[in-house]
């Protein structure tokens, strides 16, 4: 059984808030604005009959004119006012829908946020709710008013004779036929068309990301496969479309509102049989060339209906994602140590990534985590900080289910520093500071100092003020690692996890970091995800990772024994270094 779609305009309004029930009135003032805006054509009507009655005058035209000028200013007026409340209650809404999307993005568990595209968000957020507000400023509210002033035009047609008041509707069997045409094929096209001109956002995000390392390997836009494919994506899909709908469309558009198709021939020939006067003759072919732009408005905001509901699909997508569910009252926690019992774990329900993971990460000791590329050591440093949540087994944390602790209170014992060492663009002080935001300056460069970056940073010509540039560009990856280590360090955490922390460092920032990890032992427990075993030698236990299994656990020397995995990776490293070490020399 399928399941019923939900109306997209009730789903738009459901983000109304404080603007509820504020529509009706915008509708209402446009459909009388719309109203008023039919008097020129009668009263252009009335003039002809009182011509052809030989009861015009020059006082009494005035007045019909100074009339319908009159309504004209009501229709400015009343239409002004409809747009300006339709505008508020949009803007209302769009701002509901991207507190709603943020709100959701805190409430997700944090892997979806890592594993997304940042383009991806910045069209969910700009472009697809962007989208929705002339939808909701102009067609919502006029759309009503594109019907009820021509229906109203309509039946005084065909009060005036039913014959003309047909005749009057010849076009709109017509234009259907162009209409049919127009929309073959309407909802996958404008699916692709909405899908093609994402992925480009998404891929030019990405693109002007990697500008740096596309220019330095000497690429070009056209080469970097992804964005140029995007590219050429939107421009064939968007060309297609409307090749196929240029002729449907201007057809569309030249015969609808040629309501003289019908009303001149018949309207001349019932004149001729003295069946119909002369003022209603004129009235009949006047009235209908009003109203027919209307109902253009009307097909045209039908097909805008159509385009909202593709925006809206990408936003209501995200907005179902599974929320991760947390106690909102904190706990009291003990011992402070992680134990995973028999932790596994899917990404997507259907591959298992994590099988079966026992193991306890002690305080004040440290625990690292090694393992070949997609092994699933990652995986367990982002259950550790609560990322995500095991699908089967349990992860504890002081003596507590990860999942029963308060979000809020396990951040603030979990500090994690990711292999990605985001910076904003603040001063380097102030992203330092973000590990505790009540920190004075000299708590501040004390961090920095145990983090090794002090002497690097009042090298630089503004120091601790100097800006870290667009998510730390102006630095070099080593430094980035090292200030997001000293933030690490900055926050009265229990907890520190270095999720390939020191994957960009070079030798010389390598023992730099080394010596800053070594100061993060104290009194906390230290969980190291590392690809470089040098930086974990001294472990006091070392976890050997495989296609998501746990093989082996030890010290290093102990593994060096027993697991011939972690022997191959030691060695490997070894000689990695030692090839490195000759080519400098």
């Amino acid at each position: 059984m399928k399941e019923k779609k939900e109306n997209p305009i009730k789903v738009l309004f459901g983000f109304a808030g404080e603007a509820r029930g504020k529509m009706p009135l915008s509708v209402i003032l446009a459909i009388i604005g719309e109203l008023f805006g039919m008097a020129p054509f009668f009263a252009v009507a009335l003039l002809a009959n009182q011509v052809y009655t030989g009861e015009a005058t020059i006082q009494g035209a005035a007045l019909i004119a100074g009339a319908a000028a009159l309504c004209m200013i009501l229709r400015t007026y009343l239409t002004l006012k409809s747009s300006l409340r339709s505008h508020g209650i949009s803007f209302t809404i769009l701002k509901n829908i991207r507190c709603a999307i943020a709100d959701k993005m805190r409430r997700v568990p944090m892997g979806v946020m890592l594993e997304t595209p940042s383009g991806t968000f910045k069209t969910l957020m700009v472009d697809n709710v962007g989208r929705l507000e002339d939808i909701i400023a102009h067609i919502v509210p006029e759309l009503p008013s594109a019907v009820a002033a021509p229906f109203a035009s309509i039946l005084l047609v065909f009060a005036l004779d039913w014959r003309m008041g047909l005749a009057s509707l010849i076009t709109i069997p017509l234009s259907l036929i162009f209409m049919v045409g127009m929309m073959q094929g309407y909802s996958k096209k404008m699916a692709t068309y909405l899908q093609s001109g994402n992925e480009m956002n998404a891929a030019l995000v990405e693109y002007i990301g990697g500008i740096q390392v596309i220019k330095a390997f000497g690429q070009t836009g056209r080469s970097f496969g992804r964005f140029s494919d995007s590219v050429h994506f939107f421009h064939d899909s968007t060309l297609a479309w409307w090749r196929q709908s240029w002729f449907w469309m201007a057809g569309f558009k030249a015969v609808l509102p040629s309501t003289l198709l019908g009303t001149l021939p018949i309207g001349g020939w019932l004149y001729m049989n003295g069946t119909l006067s002369l003022p209603l003759l004129l009235a009949c072919i006047i009235i209908p060339v009003g109203f027919m732009p209307q109902l253009m408005k009307l097909g045209f905001g039908l097909e805008q209906f159509a385009y909202m509901a593709a925006n809206l699909n990408p936003i209501r997508s995200f907005l179902a994602n599974p929320e991760q569910h947390r106690p909102n009252m904190m706990v009291t926690l003990g011992k402070r140590d992680f134990t995973f019992d028999h932790v596994g774990f899917s990404y997507d329900g259907k591959k298992t990534v994590l099988h079966d993971v026992s193991f306890m990460a002690r305080p004040g000791e440290v625990t690292a985590i090694v393992g070949p590329s997609g092994s699933g050591k990652s995986t367990i440093a982002k259950l550790m900080a609560g990322f995500w949540d095991a699908t089967s087994g349990s992860v504890q944390y002081g003596g507590h289910e990860i999942k029963d602790i308060p979000f809020q209170q396990l951040m603030s014992e979990i500090s994690y520093v990711a292999q990605d060492n985001f910076l904003f663009d603040k001063s380097i002080r102030e992203n330092i500071r973000m590990g505790n935001p009540m920190a004075s300056d000299a708590e501040v460069e004390a961090a920095a100092s145990a983090a090794n970056c002090h002497d690097f940073i009042i090298a630089l010509e503004n120091g601790y003020d100097t800006l870290a540039g667009d998510a730390g560009d102006l630095l070099s990856g080593g430094e980035r690692q090292r200030i997001t280590i000293a933030r690490a360090m900055l926050k009265p955490a229990s907890v520190v996890i270095l999720d390939e922390a020191t994957a960009y460092a070079d030798p010389e920032n390598e023992a730099e970091i080394q010596q800053a990890i070594n100061r993060l032992v104290t009194g906390k427990t230290l969980i190291v995800v590392a690809h470089r075993l040098s930086t974990i030698r001294n472990a006091n236990q070392i976890l050997v990772i495989d296609k998501g299994q746990l093989i082996a656990s030890g010290t290093h020397d102990r593994l060096r024994e027993a697991c011939p995995l972690y022997e191959t990776m030691w060695q490997q490293y070894i000689g990695a270094a030692d090839i490195a070490e000759k080519e400098e020399l």
